[in-house]
């Protein structure tokens, strides 16, 4: 054990000490601000401001359009084709031309310019015009429109209970199952990559067999293993720090600076988008937070280990980069798989599908704490966890015993048969 750790110090010590470290960690939270910086920046240049010249025949209209930051209205008295030839000299970029129509059957409307309009603006005048069309309607109905918007606002929001009387949340328990699959995903790709490629670093520059002169192909494994992972953990626990801290910044900065009409939208459509998501604000009472945070860590270290061994016992057993990547598909396949199976699981959380890849050690880590936020039995729990240390174990095992031949091969390509031998060697 003592020997462990003390690769376990020097595999940690030496990479966040590494320049690279140090700026990839600043780099990664820097660049999302920098990201949301340069997606304000398109939209505010992207914005081109158009004077539209309105031709309302009917005259119920032309007063519905208001000004935004990308379209400016003016209601024009000149004749439509009269107006075609003479608009650019007035100054306007488009006329919108809007004929008297059957409100049962609106036709006609026609934007006259030599600038198409785009998406979000073509999407506003529609959007306001229909608006108006249906509000007429409504009158003509005699039915009073303040009456009628208040009648169509239902607000409905079903209450799920368990057995035990438990209330749970489906909108929120898919984000979180989503979230956590896709973080341990993320994790366990990044973080078993790099024990692949340390421990391919080694192997190449020959530093392993000075190594190994003081430590079994074992213990040097799990330090490996061991370390990189607490780096990880190390640049994660920063990153989740600097991230709360930046967004503390940008809604100092930035808190009540978006103006709806930036966007096009107008504050009614801004209201009636918000009232919507209301019905969608789910809240943490029918979730179990405790259990969430204490399995997606349990799932989290043993899924780490298991795809690092497996990592690094392929990267043990080759020679140039080449190689690497036709040896690590095996390993890579039931991440991937597990990926699709969690899309699948989110809308059936229940599916003997579910269940199988929820207690099998290679896809359980991704699967297995998605599933916890619709509530999963404690006994599949229980089961779950007691296969994931057997088969991380068991996992290990195997590396190891690739691990320790192949580390200390070299000059010979290898093929997963020849590694398969390697689990029956007994020198």
């Amino acid at each position: 054990m003592r020997k462990i750790l003390l690769v376990f110090g020097r595999e940690y010590w030496t990479r966040v000490r590494k320049k690279s470290f140090i700026i990839i960690t600043i780099i990664v939270p820097l660049s999302f601000i920098l990201l949301f910086g340069i997606q304000f920046f398109l939209m505010a240049v992207s914005l081109d401001s158009l004077r539209i010249a309105v031709v309302d025949e009917s005259g119920n209209y032309a007063k519905r359009f208001k000004d935004t930051k990308a379209l400016y209205f003016k209601e024009s008295q000149t004749p439509f084709e009269e107006l075609k030839t003479s608009y650019q000299e007035e100054n306007f970029d488009g006329i919108l031309y809007i004929p008297k129509f059957n409100l049962n059957n609106p036709k006609g409307v026609e934007y006259y310019s030599d600038k198409l309009l785009g998406v979000q603006s073509k999407d506003y005048i529609e959007d306001e015009l229909a608006d108006e069309i249906r509000k007429q309607r409504i009158a003509d109905l005699g039915i009073d429109d303040k009456a009628y918007q208040k009648a169509r606002k239902v607000r409905l929001s079903i209450k799920e209970v368990n057995k035990e009387g438990e209330a749970s949340g489906t909108g929120l328990a898919t984000g979180v199952g989503m979230f956590m699959g896709m973080v341990m995903y993320f994790v366990i790709f990044l973080y078993g990559s790099m024990v692949m490629r340390g421990v391919m670093e080694e192997k190449t520059n020959r530093i392993v067999e000075v190594i190994l002169s003081s430590v079994k192909p074992f213990q040097l494994m799990m330090g490996k293993i061991l370390g990189i992972g607490a780096v990880g953990l190390t640049q994660f626990f920063i990153w989740i720090v600097l991230m709360f801290f930046l967004n503390i910044l940008m809604a100092l900065f930035l808190g009540g600076s978006v103006d709806p009409g930036m966007m096009g939208a107008s504050e009614a459509d801004v209201e009636e988008i918000a009232a919507r998501m209301e019905m969608f604000q789910p809240t943490l009472d029918g979730l179990p937070v405790g259990k969430l945070v204490l399995c997606f860590l349990f799932y989290f270290f043993w899924g780490y280990i298991v795809y690092a061994a497996l990592f690094g016992a392929m990267a043990s057993a080759v020679n140039e980069e080449g190689d690497l990547q036709t040896l690590t598909i095996p390993v890579s396949i039931p991440i991937i798989v597990s990926i699709f199976i969690l899309m699948a699981m989110i809308n059936s959380p229940n599916t003997s599908l579910a269940f199988w890849s929820s207690i099998f050690p290679l896809s359980a880590p991704i699967i297995m704490p998605a599933r916890i936020a619709f509530g999963v039995p404690t006994w599949e729990l229980v089961l779950s966890m007691v296969l994931m240390v057997l088969g991380a174990f068991f996992i290990v095992w195997i590396a190891a015993r690739i691990y320790r031949i192949g580390i200390l091969m070299y000059g010979k390509k290898v093929t997963l048969r020849e590694i398969g031998k390697w689990l029956f060697y007994r020198g």
